[in-house]
């Protein structure tokens, strides 16, 4: 399966940009903030393995 380079860094670049945003947004329960947080950095770390995967493809 071919993984498409340019997909999986715009896909990496909103990722980051989310995380970001969440990371400076105020919400009213702190759990929920953890929790959207936890998920864009796994998010993240699925991406970069891609991203690794995608540059060593022919």
């Amino acid at each position: 399966m071919k993984i498409n380079k340019d997909l999986v860094d715009a896909s990496l670049m909103l990722s980051i940009i989310s995380l970001v945003l969440t990371g400076t947004t105020e919400f009213s329960d702190a759990t929920q903030k953890l929790i959207v947080i936890i998920l864009l950095a796994v998010l993240i770390v699925v991406l970069v393995i891609c991203r690794v995967l995608s540059g060593r493809q022919p």
